[in-house]
């Protein structure tokens, strides 16, 4: 389904003709039908993985920012099997607890 997705968005882009919109219109035919008979496990799985592979281009982009020292090797290591170990279940949780500190901020 990310795949799908990833295709989808590939094909969405400016430009292209009318083959480019058709392809574009049969692959959104595809990953609607995906998600009507797939249910909502593969749609949380398909948000955390983009979750996922956004923290970890944000944690290599930090990386890459540090003079690259030991312990910044090892944190970075460390971080990423943190990242690598988080479920879907801990990322609700997460992202729930950050909207109440959100709420009780305001």
């Amino acid at each position: 389904m990310v795949e799908q997705i990833r295709k989808l968005r590939d094909l969405n882009r400016p430009g292209g003709g009318w083959w480019r919109r058709r392809r574009e219109w049969r692959a959104r035919e595809r990953l609607v039908d995906m998600m009507v008979a797939s249910g909502p496990e593969l749609l949380n799985e398909a948000e955390l993985r983009h979750w996922k592979s956004h923290a970890m281009v944000e944690l290599l982009l930090k990386f890459m920012d540090t003079a690259m020292k030991k312990d910044d090797t090892v944190e970075t290591l460390t971080r990423i099997e943190a990242l690598n170990a988080v479920t879907y279940e801990d990322y609700r949780q997460a992202r729930k607890k950050l909207a109440e500190e959100k709420a009780a901020a305001s």
